[in-house]
């Protein structure tokens, strides 16, 4: 059944006793989300009693195919499980209504995964090399694997008893890309799922990658181009919190490492002049005069000690550094989601997180181009929602952006 900019093609879960189909006419909300952080799509769904009293069927781990489409011909398909149900409502030993929370199936399959074992043994491993077998081969994902970024330097480890997404996580922080190096490569990857399937991304490919869309805000014409969205919804949620940047030590900060290996001591001084204009950026823009004059002669506002033990990693490339490039990786990522902004639309679901958006806005009487807000962001996270009594699907991105000031 068609639904203004929506359409449920198909929405079945099987239970013990065989398969429970909805369609749009049982749907009362249903929620879609995607998130740049997080390794599972996860949808919600409020769907009323069939008649048949079958809800009552649906206790938790059951599969749900689930199939929609957009009125532009977008078609997403999605194989799910059942992690959660909440509000159930009954009246008279009829079920009324459930909501059910679902994501992918390789999440339980992930927790019941304990891994303790040596990942590169002898001269080590490409991190990107360990992130596909985990997937393919340790957790024999059926989830399609969009896009594994190389990374350079071999890498090895001892996991204790850790889950593939936590060994995936917890390499992120330590991966370097392979294009680039010294000044020009970051360290710091993400690891997610979206529309197209699993990704472990670069945060510097990402921020490189081209414009997807255009986000026209307050145009009052069509512009007749699909790869434009115009909408009337644009906020700057947060951007540039200067104390919280000070505490962290995202400006200015030393660590201070002892080596048990050699025993070796050092001192990492670090700070965000020297750094922010080779950083690979979303916006081509320099540091603001007022900013660099305050942070270039600023004393370190966070010291951190670590006691690191380099005989446990593989010699060669990444360990000659290892210091600087996780300090780096954790002021990479405080950049990348520097600045948060969100946009809604009604209109079709082309768009993924890990895409690129240029905003464009106006500013004063003259409505003259805001230069400072439009610009380019990543489509950080992605809510739609789909409303019965509203009969269509809302979406809601998440924004987010590299540059300072």
């Amino acid at each position: 059944m068609s639904q203004s900019n929506f359409s449920l093609q198909a929405f079945q879960v099987s239970t013990s006793s065989g398969a429970i189909s909805f369609s749009a006419n049982h749907l009362l909300e249903f929620n879609y989300y995607e998130d740049i952080e997080q390794a599972s799509i996860v949808v919600t769904a409020t769907v009323t009693d069939t008649g048949t009293g079958r809800l009552s069927e649906i206790v938790g781990l059951e599969p749900v195919e689930l199939k929609m489409t957009d009125n532009q011909g977008t078609t997403l398909s999605l194989s799910l499980i059942v992690f959660e149900i909440k509000n159930r409502k009954v009246d008279d030993a009829k079920q009324l209504s459930v909501t059910l929370c679902m994501c992918n199936k390789d999440v339980i399959l992930n927790s019941a995964l304990k891994i303790s074992t040596r990942f590169g043994s002898g001269a080590g491993q490409d991190i990107s090399e360990i992130v596909t077998n985990l997937l393919k081969k340790t957790m024999k994902t059926k989830i399609p694997i969009a896009q594994v970024d190389p990374t350079q330097g071999k890498f090895s480890f001892i996991s204790n008893y850790w889950d593939p997404y936590y060994i995936i996580k917890w390499l992120s922080w330590r991966a370097i890309p392979a294009k680039g190096s010294g000044k020009n490569s970051s360290a710091g990857y993400l690891f997610f799922e979206n529309a197209k399937g699993y990704n472990f991304r670069s945060m510097d490919n990402l921020v490189a990658q081209p414009v997807t869309r255009e986000i026209f805000i307050k145009k009052n014409y069509d512009l007749g181009d699909d790869k434009q969205i115009v909408t009337d919804t644009f906020k700057v949620i947060d951007s540039s919190d200067i104390m919280r940047g000070l505490n962290l030590g995202s400006y200015s900060s030393t660590t201070h490492t002892y080596d048990v290996k050699d025993r070796k001591y050092t001192e990492v001084p670090f700070n965000v002049v020297e750094f922010y204009s080779s950083m690979p950026k979303l916006n081509s823009q320099e540091l603001p005069g007022v900013l660099t004059t305050a942070l270039s002669k600023l004393p370190p506002t966070r010291i951190m000690s670590k006691v690191l033990n380099t005989a446990n990693f593989t010699e060669g490339t990444y360990t000659q550094d290892l210091t600087k490039q996780l300090s780096q990786s954790h002021l990479r990522r405080q950049f990348f989601f520097n600045s948060v902004a969100e946009v809604e639309y009604f209109g079709d679901m082309n768009l993924i997180v890990g895409q690129i958006v240029e905003i464009v806005t106006r500013k004063g009487k003259d409505r003259s181009k805001d230069t400072k807000q439009s610009g380019k962001y990543i489509v950080g996270k992605i809510h739609r929602q789909f409303i019965s009594a509203n009969d269509q699907m809302r979406t809601k991105v998440t924004l987010y952006r590299d540059s300072l000031g």
